[in-house]
């Protein structure tokens, strides 16, 4: 393949990650039109609050992909890559969860645990076909509660959800409770964390540990849901009291209520890279919007998220987005300007990013360049812009709003860890 021709796919493939449409093929691409991917020392970037940890260490280089920084971190469960500040947050927070679950005991019962949660699925269902009338308190609340989860989790599509089987048993119920105590995501897609969860809620189930002593020692509620009002409470205690498959079945409630397709419906619940806490609070964040226009474009852009990185900057861009709503300006509605959702205000168009620095590459040019027609346009975005995109967008007619979390509120205040 051709040089120019690889550089090209290149840069649609950037563009993609982005939710930005594939570049046309009449952007050239030459050689010192756009800037070279910088590389940082971490000295440079690392928020101050999270340079230092017993639970990790950040490599000296960080790099850049898709204008988020890219952190390689060793921890003590091996080595892993982390894209994105905000993401970086969650992380530090997952760790810590996952080393003080280490120190709680039930670790030499969990085999035995998880023998006898196996056989509790057997003797309840007999029990809902000899006594039905019969509520069974250490496993779920009332017949009805066990009938209306075994009902969302045949009907679910979400590849995340729990198996019929273990929709009725409490081990999942104890793990989604497990890490509300500990405040942390219990859909998390940090492994270490995960099986920590599920080792300690297994051995909870049945008795073999006294699992919630002792587990509040992180401040503040989850990283997960959306601040404000109440707000974080709510969502919270919905990831904790419904199964994947059940927040699946209201979330689709609210989406047709929004008049989102079922293709686009099925779409975003199908894909495997939102979590389900990814799809919980972006649908919240776009039904609190109000009766506004388009937000089918907003979860159309979700349904394609192509890693777990953009999952969770489509839940980030989803409370920013509402954000805006509640302390800028009302948005009147969603926009689609080149493949990318933007929003409507009565004075122009917005487009907010959660990213760390940009810089100015193709995909930056195709969205700037997509929207020049458009009045009042704006870029905010939460990290900061080097000083040649900053001065593209301005010829382009953008106005750039960096640091945009002093006015949106950072990732934590957001999130609830005021």
């Amino acid at each position: 393949m051709p040089y120019n021709e690889r550089r090209l796919w290149k840069v649609r493939l950037a563009a993609l990650t982005m939710g930005i449409s594939t570049v046309s093929a009449n952007i050239c691409v030459e050689a010192g039109q756009y800037e070279g991917t910088p590389v940082f020392t971490a000295s440079q970037v690392v928020p101050t609050d999270l340079a230092h940890s017993a639970n990790y260490d950040i490599s000296g280089r960080v790099g850049l992909e898709n204008f988020q920084y890219v952190y390689q971190i060793q921890t003590k469960w091996g080595h892993f890559e982390v894209k994105g500040s905000d993401l970086l947050r969650v992380r530090a927070r997952e760790m810590a969860s996952t080393a003080r679950l280490e120190t709680v005991a039930g670790a030499g019962t969990a085999v035995t645990a998880a023998g006898k949660t196996a056989l509790r699925p057997v003797e309840t269902a007999k029990d809902l076909v000899t006594a039905p009338g019969q509520t069974i308190s250490d496993t779920v609340k009332g017949v009805g509660r066990i009938f209306g989860s075994a009902d969302a989790a045949m009907h679910a599509t979400d590849p995340h959800n729990d198996s019929i089987l273990a929709s009725v048993t409490g081990g999942a119920s104890a793990r989604r409770k497990l890490a509300f105590d500990l405040g942390v995501d219990p859909n998390t897609s940090f492994s270490p964390l995960g099986e920590q969860l599920k080792r300690v809620a297994t051995a909870s189930a049945v008795g073999e540990t006294s699992a919630n002593v002792g587990l509040s020692f992180v401040a503040g509620p989850a990283g997960i849901a959306i601040g404000a009002g109440g707000t974080v409470t709510q969502v919270r205690e919905m990831l904790r009291d419904k199964s994947p498959a059940d927040l699946e079945k209201d979330g689709r409630k609210s989406l047709a209520a929004m008049g989102v397709s079922q293709g686009t419906m099925d779409a975003f619940y199908a894909n495997s890279n939102l979590s389900p806490t990814d799809k919980a609070v972006i649908v919240q964040a776009l039904e609190r919007l109000g009766n506004v226009g388009g937000r089918e474009i907003f979860i159309a852009g979700a349904a394609k998220a192509r890693s777990i990185e953009m999952g969770f900057f489509y839940r980030h861009q989803a409370m920013l987005i509402w954000a805006y709503n509640r302390k800028i300006a009302p948005v009147r509605g969603f926009e689609r300007v080149g493949g990318a959702p933007m929003v409507a205000t009565e004075t122009g168009t917005v487009s907010i990013l959660p990213v760390d620095y940009l810089i100015w590459s193709p995909p930056l040019a195709e969205l700037a360049g997509n929207a020049e027609h458009a009045r009042g346009i704006e870029l905010w975005i939460t990290g900061r812009a080097s000083s040649t995109a900053t001065t593209k967008l301005a010829e382009l007619g953008w106005k750039l709003v960096p640091n945009a979390g002093s006015k949106l509120g950072s990732y934590p205040e957001l999130a609830g860890w005021n």
